[in-house]
């Protein structure tokens, strides 16, 4: 997916990962309000734990991400 920003064309990717940095954690989930992002351990362990999670990048810089949590037969949770 694209975006413009400055007048530019960027692209967004998207990762399947689980493991991210600290800081990129902290700094997408408190750019939000969130207040588990005064815990990037905590998030961190998060991630790793989760079935799936799909992370935005653009360049860089961590921009978004869904996290689901699932039984594997019928309910998830999205995140």
């Amino acid at each position: 997916m694209d975006r413009i920003q400055g007048g530019l064309m960027t692209e967004i990717e998207y990762k399947d990962i689980h493991e991210f940095k600290k800081a990129d954690l902290q700094d997408l989930f408190l750019s939000v309000g969130w207040s588990s992002g005064h815990f990037p351990e905590k998030l961190q362990a998060a991630m790793r734990n989760f079935e799936t999670v799909i992370s935005a990048w653009d360049e860089d810089k961590l921009v978004g991400m869904i996290c689901a949590m699932d039984d594997g037969v019928m309910n998830a949770y999205v995140h």
